[in-house]
């Protein structure tokens, strides 16, 4: 018999609160002298407030028992501990958060990274930082982000927030919303995070801190190579009858770093290799093979960079006005070094499968299809974010306040010019390529190549200037009007209503160069290439490593000078060596556009213009059940949102397969057609939070809401992209009509507060979902072929739940001194889906699953005394789903499990000077992806060990 998953869930929490509340009844003259009630201060660090910057999003909804959170200066990351959790105990609605130790100290590189400490919090890690979030399994897409309670922009080409460009030393108090509640400003299925930055008037005179550290970066887990500089410093003043104060804080980072990867970028399922090849196995027609293998080494240049502005002003006592600033840049520079080796299905003679029809040894003809690719790539990155904002707050009265906030907020990233993709191979003539598939936990290699460092045997082929991303540019502009009102009396608390406007704009556009002519005139490797005409030389990487390199990879390979590279493709010793035609259609539009360099192709363009009008109410009602206080928020978001696309349409007008390379094409596109459409969407979202405390230390919890989540941005577009490789020539689009993803979620939980700094909670979750945005495939006839057009539409539905544990505690009443200063924090979230089906099933019957449900955990470990602070910290996120349809072969991508563990410590010197390290995945931890089934290799990379030392100072 199936059990209904959000019945089981209340009977787990059930049974939680009927254990729990005998537990708590036996430890209740314990916890009565060593726990907080529910209005007891929280220990905070030195200086630092609530954090309510008056755009409504931190506010206490019981007002009669609001929590004074700077009534104990205390510092350190036990003091971070309490703050939270004296927050998560006070709130109505389900919140988790992390707070600084001191202001502008966080042991983290960045946001994301400090999150991941949050129950149900899991990140998304690339280049030895984490980039994006997911909340219970929710990704990146389904989580909303505020900076002070204001939707910030993001120029990650999605709806995904990147939390690498912000520095986690300017966060004060980062919150995470679990559960809905109308006042919330942005609302999404996953969650909503608002990261709240210190106060002018959280402090008293001048204040200032600042640290100076060395970052070390390296693949080794030594220290080792060089030594980077991390600075930052916070200042502020407020005057004497504190009614004015201005504050400030400076952020630099940098970072070199070096990663190697390896990937076969997609496999090709149902390949009917005996026609492709000519083989007369019946039994090579629903083949899978990758579609290639590229070893590379990333060579990385990583410096962060961001300011913070803060006024507070009160000018009469019923007004207080408040403006923030914020700028923040993050810039990558990776070099490439790449050794590919790439597959084409028209030249295997011989090959093996498994029962899933998975390829597990191939040999390729000896005619030189297959050729040692040397590639050299430069895909730069330089994101950088602005946020102005304005609040103003009047109270009409002691318990009424109406406030206006106005904010404004762009994000940019303009690299497409700068980056650039080359190729010069050599082809393995008179020899057989052999390809080995070795299982599921390294990656295939190939064995009897020809030699990698050969100078004097070296062939252009692929080649462009500027494309390897887009330029984005996002903005949002932000219009918020709230009233509330507090009541002394009585079991309503308090009413809130608001209204909001948001103004979004989302462009992309790629700039490179125009309408393929490098490729066209020289991919093939039919053009010799001198080496001394491009700067050819031996490259020589890092030592392999186990589970993310080749076996057997070649230990030296040719890479040679890009700028030399393109600039001798311009020149007649190389052109000459193409056939009359290509040389004509070359020269030509050398000639047009004067040069092979980036230009706009405005054919990539894409615009989404987004208003979207929201209203909202909500009460708080208190009061006693069977002499137990109890508090429920109710309220209601209205929500109406038009869009609309716009993009400029290219469509290829000739197509054939590229005759001195199979695996290529030459395509060529007609005008350019400008197009646009119209969407939009409105819904109501009520919503509605109970708590219940059972004892003063004992909390039950439960609520519902209906949230929504908008439709990717990529799928808004309106334009179409065509993926022209022989192999798998497929058209992509669009839909502006897609409707929001809505879920109607329950929350339930207990919740244990041992003292103010341990606490043990047990909450369960239940999410139907429904829109879930997928892409339906239709084959096409097209230019004389068979093309796959993909387009996105409103499909499907699944049921997410699970349960999430939490035990904090400290040692303070159990061990004798010195040890009394430890303490540990351990969280647990596991997650299921009603459309949780293996890789395999999805690829052979395409149906549905949701990606990113998987379980995480987190445990940590604390020492803090006298002058000693110290932190090991073992972070963990189980196997799941990356996408249901990667790459152009469009199949299944799963992650594997992934943990390492982190440390950080500090020393007091005296009260103003401390030093302090961190190490970053001291477990020498490695990504590893799969495509459908564990043996098909998708992607692995390493990225080593990140050590920081420095020094701190407070005065």
């Amino acid at each position: 018999m199936q059990r209904n998953p959000m019945a089981l869930s209340v009977r787990l929490a059930l049974a939680a609160m009927g254990i729990a509340s005998m537990i708590g009844y036996n430890v209740q003259a314990h916890a009565q002298t060593s726990a907080p009630a529910p209005s007891t201060a929280a220990a905070a660090p030195s200086g630092q407030g609530s954090g309510d910057d008056g755009s409504g999003t931190n506010k206490t909804d019981n007002k009669k028992k609001a929590t004074n959170l700077t009534a104990i200066t205390v510092t350190g990351q036990l003091a971070a501990i309490q703050r939270a959790e004296s927050i998560k105990q006070n709130a109505v609605n389900v919140v988790d958060s992390i707070s600084a130790e001191e202001n502008g100290k966080f042991p983290d590189p960045n946001v994301a990274d400090a999150l991941q400490r949050v129950p149900g919090v899991s990140v998304n890690r690339s280049g030895g930082e984490s980039s994006q979030i997911a909340i219970r399994g929710f990704g990146p897409d389904f989580v909303a982000v505020t900076i002070n309670g204001r939707q910030m922009a993001t120029a990650s080409g999605t709806r995904a927030f990147d939390f690498n460009v912000l520095p986690a030393d300017i966060i004060s108090l980062a919150q995470v919303n679990k559960t809905s509640s109308a006042d919330i400003p942005e609302v999404d299925i996953g969650g909503v995070v608002d990261i709240q930055t210190a106060r002018p008037l959280d402090f008293s005179g001048f204040h200032a801190t600042g640290s100076a550290a060395g970052v070390n970066s390296n693949l080794t887990g030594s220290w080792a190579g060089k030594t980077t500089p991390k600075v930052s410093g916070l200042a502020g003043w407020t005057n004497a009858d504190h009614t004015f104060g201005v504050l400030a804080s400076v952020q630099y980072y940098k970072r070199d770093d070096t990663q190697i990867n390896t990937q076969a970028n997609s496999w090709y399922a149902n390949q009917n290799i005996s026609q492709l090849s000519g083989l007369t196995n019946p039994n090579y027609t629903r083949v899978a093979i990758p579609e290639t293998l590229a070893n590379n080494v990333v060579n990385e240049e990583r410096t962060r960079k961001s300011f913070t502005g803060a006024i507070d002003w009160r000018p009469i006592d019923q007004l207080t006005v408040k403006f923030d600033t914020l700028y923040a840049g993050y810039q990558i520079k990776p070099l490439e070094h790449e050794f590919g080796e790439y597959g084409n299905a028209s030249d295997l003679q011989s090959l093996t499968t498994d029962a899933n029809n998975t390829v597990l040894n191939y040999v390729r003809k000896n005619a030189g299809v297959m050729a040692n690719d040397y590639v050299v790539a430069y895909n730069p990155s330089n994101e950088k974010m602005v946020q102005n904002g304005l609040n103003l707050a009047f109270n009409l009265d002691p318990s009424s306040t109406i406030s206006l906030d106005v904010s404004n907020s762009k994000a940019w990233n303009k690299q497409s010019p700068y980056g650039y993709f080359a190729v010069i191979g050599a082809r393995n003539i008179g020899v057989n390529p052999t390809w080995t598939n070795n299982g599921s936990s390294e990656p295939p290699s190939y064995t009897n190549i020809i030699s990698t460092t050969n100078l004097n045997d070296l062939y252009a082929h692929c080649c462009n200037e500027g494309g390897q991303s887009n330029n984005v540019t996002s903005g949002v502009t932000q219009y918020q009007l709230n009233f509330d009102k507090n009541f002394e009396s009585g079991v309503l608390s308090s009413l809130e209503f608001g209204i909001q406007e948001n103004h979004d704009y989302d462009k992309s556009v790629n700039v490179a160069t125009p309408d393929g002519i490098l490729c066209n005139a020289y991919c093939g490797y039919a053009v010799s290439v001198p080496a001394s005409a491009v700067g050819a030389y031996v490259y020589t990487p890092p030592s392999p490593i186990s589970g993310v390199s080749q076996p057997g990879l070649p230990t030296q390979w040719i890479q040679y000078n890009v700028p030399q590279f393109m600039n001798w493709l311009t020149t007649p010793a190389a052109y000459n060596q193409l056939t009359p035609d290509k040389r004509t259609a070359l020269l030509a539009a050398l000639a047009q556009y004067g040069s092979f360099g980036p230009k706009v192709n405005p054919g990539s363009f894409n615009e989404v213009r987004e208003i979207e009008k929201a209203a909202f109410a909500k009460a708080v009602f208190e009061g006693t059940m069977w002499e137990k206080p109890w508090a429920v928020d109710i309220g209601a978001c209205y929500m109406h949102v038009n869009s609309e696309s716009q993009a400029i349409f290219q469509q290829p007008i000739s197509y054939r397969v590229d005759p001195n390379d199979s695996s290529a094409s030459q395509v060529a596109y007609g005008p350019l057609q400008p197009q646009s459409a119209k969407g939009g969407y409105h819904k109501w979202l009520p919503s509605m939070n109970f708590k219940l405390n059972l004892l003063d230390n004992l909390v039950y919890r439960f609520s519902a809401s209906k949230t929504l989540t908008p439709p990717q941005l990529s799928n808004l577009y309106y334009n179409q992209s065509f993926g022209t490789r022989p192999e798998s020539l497929t058209i992509s689009q669009g839909n502006p009509n897609l409707q929001p993803y809505t879920s109607t979620n329950f929350d339930t939980g207990m919740e244990w507060y041992i003292d103010d700094a341990s606490y043990l909670a047990l909450e369960t979750f239940y999410k139907r979902v429904s829109n879930f945005s997928t892409i339906v495939s239709t084959p096409v006839s097209f230019l004389g072929q068979t093309w796959s057009l993909s387009e996105p539409i409103n499909l499907n539905s699944a049921r997410i739940y699970g349960e999430e544990l939490t035990f904090n505690y400290q040692f303070k009443h159990v061990l004798p001194a010195p040890f009394d200063g430890l303490g540990m924090a351990f969280n647990y979230t596991h997650v299921q889906s009603s459309a949780n089906l293996s890789p395999g099933t999805i690829a052979a019957s395409g149906k549905f699953a949701v990606p990113g449900i998987g379980d995480s955990a987190n445990l940590s470990g604390y020492y803090e005394k006298g002058r000693w602070q110290v932190r090991l910290a073992y972070n963990w996120r189980g196997k799941y789903l990356e996408s249901i349809s990667y790459g152009s072969g469009a199949q299944p991508a799963t992650r594997t499990s992934y943990g390492e563990l982190d440390l950080s410590a500090s020393y007091k010197l005296s009260n103003h000077v401390s030093l302090f390290v961190s190490g970053t995945n001291l477990t020498q931890s490695h990504l590893y992806d799969y495509s459908a089934y564990p043996n098909r290799f998708l992607y692995a990379e390493a990225d080593g060990t990140v050590y920081t030392v420095g020094v701190r100072g407070t005065f």
